[in-house]
């Protein structure tokens, strides 16, 4: 096995662990449905702000070294984000069972946002390999832009579902704060100095 392919299986083992381990507990009933619930959507949230927290930080601390890394890994963080939602989302619909209830609720927009974000994470991780940017070209993007809504979109259902919206609201701000560094650092290429010199 190739150095590559070593690191490759090492970053899967730590991302997909926890899931495997938490979803275990939770068929054999370990850990019941609403903590599954919340730390299936937590974990994904977090995943989520680390992927969007790599630009401004390369260009905020271009020489860090592990930034540089986790940049490398930042495909392979996005699809593991995709399948803590996934779980998130199976959890719901195998806990809900019946299609009449789940269709009604997730017309409500409390719902809805997460519906839509899950689309787009299902798009953004079908697409997060080089065979999709070769093909898509400039369009590859450009969807992958959507990543901000589809966070936005998080955020909002996190606050809108939650019993105390506190923690949503915490992770929207850093979500902002994200978005502001990345504007605000816009111009500047992950490789430029930083003003320090450093």
């Amino acid at each position: 096995m190739s150095a590559l392919r070593r690191t490759t299986a090492i970053v899967w083992l730590v991302l997909s662990a926890p899931l495997v381990v938490q979803t275990i507990r939770y068929v054999t009933g370990a850990t019941f449905y609403g903590a599954y619930l919340q730390w299936t959507g937590v974990v994904a949230a977090q995943l989520l702000l680390l992927t969007l927290a790599v630009t401004p930080l390369r260009r905020l601390l271009p020489r860090a070294g592990w930034i540089l890394s986790i940049s490398r890994w930042r495909r392979d963080i996005g699809v593991a984000t995709f399948c803590y939602a996934l779980a998130h989302t199976l959890s719901f619909l195998i806990y809900k069972r019946d299609v009449g209830v789940i269709v009604e609720q997730s017309l409500e927009a409390e719902l809805l946002t997460g519906w839509i974000a899950m689309l787009l994470f299902a798009a953004l991780a079908a697409t997060s390999n080089d065979a999709s940017v070769r093909r898509l070209g400039r369009r590859w993007k450009r969807l992958h832009r959507s990543v901000y809504l589809a966070a936005a979109l998080t955020m909002v259902h996190w606050i809108l579902t939650a019993f105390d919206p506190t923690t949503g609201f915490v992770y929207l701000a850093i979500l902002v704060a994200l978005l502001l560094l990345r504007l605000l650092l816009r111009g500047r290429k992950p490789g430029d100095a930083d003003p320090a010199g450093t």
